[in-house]
């Protein structure tokens, strides 16, 4: 019962308009990058990973929380929620098929576009490989996140609206806090305070590792930004806890729920 939840959640969203029209908009940003990479000259081509990195860190934290944000509370306006809770499944397996049968189809548009950009970039083409992994990351932890706010949400324009506002603190005024912080400290602050507080936002970790891994460890320190970070295994379970948490926490949700009726 619970791999036809997954797929049948994976078909719904594959056959759905709007992410079919992302994940084309996705690979043709992905391959203007690119081709602008290789038509310009050394420097440029060398800024194409890191373009990627930033069209990606942009993008794809996005259209992952759109994509998670009616699972649990479109259900609830549908009132097809009971009926789901009734089935003769674990509440848990509920949520972790909506978030395995949309994080396939996150894991499809992200493939599509990457795709686009490793057949434009024969040169640069095992580099650009190397951006699959974690960005696959990415849009799982916030997919992740993205299913938690509608399960604690009640209308689906709430639930629209709070993800909208998790993009912009975690993408944008995160980083902009730490600026104010290093600013306000004077330089007080450790590098590697300041490279634990940005490794655990997941769109940080995300742009941080992956340019060091592009580039080599100096290219943050050329851009300007010299910050520790933490080491592989601390990594893996920053990942790790904004998948799991979120997912965990909504199956709890889910629990309560059930009981209550």
């Amino acid at each position: 019962m619970g791999v036809a939840l997954l797929v049948q959640e994976f078909w719904d969203r594959a056959r759905d308009r709007w992410v079919l029209t992302i994940s084309a908009l996705f690979a043709l940003l992905c391959s203007a990058v690119t081709l602008y990479g290789k038509s310009a000259d050394e420097v440029g081509t060398q800024l194409t990973g890191p373009s990627l990195v930033t069209l990606t860190s942009l993008l794809v934290p996005l259209v992952a929380l759109v994509l998670g944000h009616d699972a649990v509370v479109g259900e609830r306006e549908r009132n097809t929620l009971g009926m789901l809770l009734s089935l003769p499944v674990s509440r848990f397996e509920v949520v972790l098929a909506k978030f395995a049968g949309r994080l396939m189809a996150l894991l499809c548009s992200i493939a599509l576009g990457l795709g686009a950009a490793v057949a434009i970039a024969h040169g640069q083409s095992a580099v650009l490989l190397r951006l699959a992994l974690p960005t696959s990351l990415l849009g799982a932890s916030f997919l992740a996140l993205g299913i938690l706010i509608s399960s604690v949400s009640r209308r689906q324009v709430t639930a629209a609206s709070l993800v909208v506002v998790c993009w912009f603190c975690l993408v944008f005024f995160y980083d902009l806090g730490l600026l104010g912080l290093l600013v306000a400290s004077d330089g007080s602050v450790s590098t590697g305070t300041i490279g634990w507080l940005v490794s655990i936002n997941p769109a940080g970790l995300f742009r941080t590792e992956t340019l060091r891994r592009l580039s080599g460890p100096g290219v943050l320190e050329h851009l300007g930004v010299a910050v520790g970070g933490p080491g592989r295994v601390a990594e893996v379970l920053i990942w790790i806890a904004w998948s799991v948490l979120p997912i965990g926490l909504s199956g709890l949700l889910l629990a309560r729920e059930r009981d209550m009726r």
